[in-house]
Parts: structure tokens; C-alpha cells; sequence
């Protein structure tokens, strides 16, 4: 078994299940043989979480490129959604653009933004938070002109109400989809959460 197991395995057991599956997305995309540490884990002597790690481990995606597009697919999970593809590919009239979290079967596409990347000097000397505000509209636009849908935006600020994220995300699928739709009492309903470092 590698550290990098050990350690993952270690936080999934007793991390709670959003910031494991922030762990296990970060991980998996890193590097992280699955199927191994699932194998270390049925090993384990100790019991204490480990079902948790093991579901954990089982919705983790390496598609994730931070907490918040973690975050998103746990609010989409936990209400009952089916996974979400991510990093969508999508060709557009501007070149290759990629969704955050894809429903593809449904027509369905969602995205995280943070305002961060809106902040001038955010990146460094000269970063131009309106250039890439210009930038991001442009983008929408070509991926919605390319899949006839336009992505449903979430922020951090929305994470104070994950009510309305479900419903604002759940309202994009058909109706006989959302009249089947079950939370996954796996996942805990989340309460307004903000993850390390910025948004």
C-alpha cells in the first residue's frame, strides 16, 4: 500500500463525507489507484468508517478541478441525481471548451464560478478581472450556441442555501426525473459550508 493510500484511507474514515470526497476527488486525480485502496481498505481491521470511505471512494471523480466543483457534485449527489459527467468536451465556434458537471442524457449543464477570477490582480501583476469576465461571457455563449443549453452558474455564496442549489439545479431535468428523485441518505444534508482557500 502506498502513503498516498494510507493517508486517503486514514481521512475518508473520519473526515466528514464532503470534505472526504474533496479528499478522494484530489487524490484519484493524483494518482490514487482506486480498486487498490479499496482492497486495503476491506482489509482493515478497524470497522469505524469504513463503509463511509468505501462510498466515499466509490463517488469520487478525478474530473473534479477544485473544492467547489467537489462541492456541487455532493449537493447533486445527495439529492438523488444520477453522476454527473465531468469536463464535459464540448467544440465550439471559439475552439475546445469543457462543462464542470454534465447531464448529458438530459440536457443538462452546470458550472462553479468563482468571483475570484473576476478580481484584478488576482493572478498576479496585470491580470485584467474584466478581460476574463469578457472571456467567460464569450465562452458561455459558444457552448451554449454549440449544445442549445446554456450551464446553470453556482457560486460560493450559494453554498449558505444547498436548498435552492437542488432546487435550481433539479428544475433543469425532466419532470419524471425529479418526481423520482430520492436523497442519498449516504450523504448528510450539507450545511452552509466554505472549504480552505479561496473561491
Amino acid at each position: 500500500m502506498t502513503t498516498l493510500e494510507q493517508t486517503v484511507l486514514d481521512c475518508l474514515t473520519w473526515l466528514p463525507p464532503l470534505d472526504g470526497l474533496v479528499v478522494a476527488d484530489s487524490a484519484l486525480a493524483a494518482g490514487l489507484d482506486r480498486a487498490a485502496a479499496l482492497a486495503e481498505l476491506a482489509d482493515r481491521r478497524q470497522r469505524n468508517g469504513r463503509a463511509r470511505a468505501a462510498t466515499l471512494l466509490g463517488l469520487a471523480d478525478r474530473g473534479a478541478e477544485s473544492e467547489w466543483e467537489t462541492w456541487l457534485r455532493y449537493v447533486a449527489l445527495r439529492a438523488g441525481l444520477p453522476a454527473a459527467t465531468t469536463q464535459l468536451p464540448v467544440e465550439t465556434h471559439l475552439g475546445p471548451m469543457r462543462v464542470d458537471l454534465a447531464w448529458p442524457a438530459y440536457g443538462v449543464l452546470a458550472e462553479f464560478d468563482g468571483a475570484v477570477k473576476y478580481t484584478d490582480g488576482a493572478f498576479g501583476a496585470g491580470y485584467d478581472g474584466r478581460r476574463a469576465l469578457v472571456a467567460e461571457k464569450r465562452r458561455e455563449d459558444a457552448i451554449a450556441e454549440a449544445l442549445g443549453v446554456r450551464p446553470v452558474r453556482f457560486m460560493a455564496t450559494d453554498a449558505r442555501r444547498p436548498d435552492l442549489v437542488v432546487a435550481r439545479l433539479t428544475a433543469r431535468f425532466p419532470a419524471d426525473v425529479r418526481a423520482a428523485l430520492r436523497p442519498d441518505r449516504r450523504l448528510p444534508a450539507l450545511p452552509p459550508w466554505s472549504p480552505p482557500g479561496r473561491a
